[in-house]
């Protein structure tokens, strides 16, 4: 495609058994989804979603707000407006 992939920041895990050996490797979590052109994705969801062939499961999707939570903010900041109101008695 001729496209550069720019991923975000990803973590990477070690596991070890009693032994030091190593039980579990993973990679490709994401810690900011807002950096690079991949729709916040890391590993290979952001690799074929970066070349602009998703896979069809909502994995590889990008990160979409909900409703609820976007409700649920909504509610936090409003009544942050009303800390420190005080009511007469």
């Amino acid at each position: 495609t001729g496209k550069a992939l720019v991923f975000p920041p990803e973590a990477y895990s070690i596991r070890f058994n009693e032994q030091g050996k190593i039980k579990e490797f993973t990679v490709g979590y994401p810690m900011d989804r807002r950096v690079g052109n991949t729709g916040g994705l890391g590993g290979a969801f952001g690799y074929f979603y970066g070349v602009g062939n998703p896979l069809p499961i909502p994995e590889c999707k990008p990160y979409k707000k909900s409703w609820q939570f976007g409700f649920l903010n909504w509610i936090a900041s409003t009544t942050r407006c009303f800390q420190g109101v005080k009511l007469q008695e």
